[in-house]
């Protein structure tokens, strides 16, 4: 009896070694555990919620682009965004801005980042420059810039569509070419080269002149004080006024693509950033960002209003 007993004992004793075996030191070369379905394939990879701050230029155009790259990252990645200097001034301030890493990123214009930041004076042509950009800023600043979000806001001249319709006038050879028209302008617009001087000697201008302060540009054409004057091609204004830009045929002004320069240390450590930002490349031209300007510069709406709701529209958000 006594003798049976000691069997068991020893048996049980085998018994619990074993299964200690099996599920405590056998566990480093047991079978990996069966993923969890419900758990994101990418959650042990994710990224650290951090804080993107977005800069801007101060008006309306600008400042609408940089809030929807702060509404699309803040929506589509985990990370928050600070837009409160989506209107901190000119490019003579962001970038420094950039590169010093007060702020992330900021929309731009390629002839701004061209003569500007790098100070060239040879403009390449338009299919050239935002290569040769985004290689430079890359080189000397560590910044990335984006490929184009699909329109240029350059300088151009416009003039009522009424009056573009009866003389048969769509490009700035045709003006050239039409005599007796007279040019609205205030007085650098005739002594700069890269107005009418410029304009003069490409397309042969030789129009009567009319000097007016910059703000009454619109007025004086829509009240017939002269035909055509100059402008920003994506001004909200040219909607209001109902005015045309006429075709710059021999690309006299500089490009001027609306980019993002983004810090490239925040796309290496965040890629889902720069994911948020793709699908809005390539798809706003020069008529979309002229009606969302028209938006903000007239009917007064708040820029981030205007972004929000145009990227609700798209389907971004």
């Amino acid at each position: 009896m006594k003798n049976s007993k000691y069997l068991v004992l020893m048996m049980a004793a085998v018994f619990f070694v074993g299964l200690f075996m099996v599920t405590g030191c056998g566990t480093d070369e047991a079978a990996p555990e069966e993923p969890d379905t419900d758990q994101p394939a990418d959650e042990v990879a994710a990224e650290e919620p951090t804080e993107i701050k977005v800069g801007g230029k101060g008006w309306a155009e600008n400042m609408t682009l940089a809030y929807m790259a702060a509404i699309l990252i803040e929506e589509n990645t985990v990370h928050t965004v600070d837009s409160s200097t989506a209107d901190m001034g000119p490019t003579e301030m962001l970038h420094p801005a950039i590169v010093g890493g007060q702020i992330d990123i900021y929309p731009e214009y390629t002839g701004t980042s061209w003569m500007v930041v790098l100070e060239n004076e040879d403009l390449p042509n338009h299919d050239e420059i935002l290569g040769k950009v985004q290689e430079a800023y890359a080189e000397q600043f560590g910044l990335t810039v984006l490929d184009a979000i699909g329109f240029e806001n350059t300088f151009a001249i416009a003039m009522t569509a009424e009056r573009a319709e009866e003389l048969g006038l769509s490009t700035l050879t045709d003006l050239g070419q039409t005599e007796g028209l007279t040019f609205v302008g205030d007085s650098t617009s005739f002594t700069r080269p890269d107005v009418y001087l410029g304009l003069q000697e490409v397309y042969g201008l030789d129009m009567n002149q009319v000097i007016v302060d910059t703000a009454f540009f619109y007025e004086a054409v829509a009240q017939g004080e002269g035909d055509v004057t100059t402008c920003f091609s994506t001004d909200g204004r040219l909607k209001e006024y109902g005015f045309v830009v006429l075709e710059d045929d021999q690309q006299f002004f500089p490009p001027y693509d609306a980019t993002f320069v983004v810090r490239t240390e925040i796309l290496e450590m965040y890629p889902s950033v720069g994911e948020a930002l793709a699908p809005l490349l390539g798809t706003i031209d020069e008529e979309t960002m002229t009606e969302l300007n028209y938006l903000v510069e007239v009917q007064n709406m708040e820029p981030e209003d205007v972004a929000r709701d145009f990227l609700t529209e798209r389907g971004l958000i």
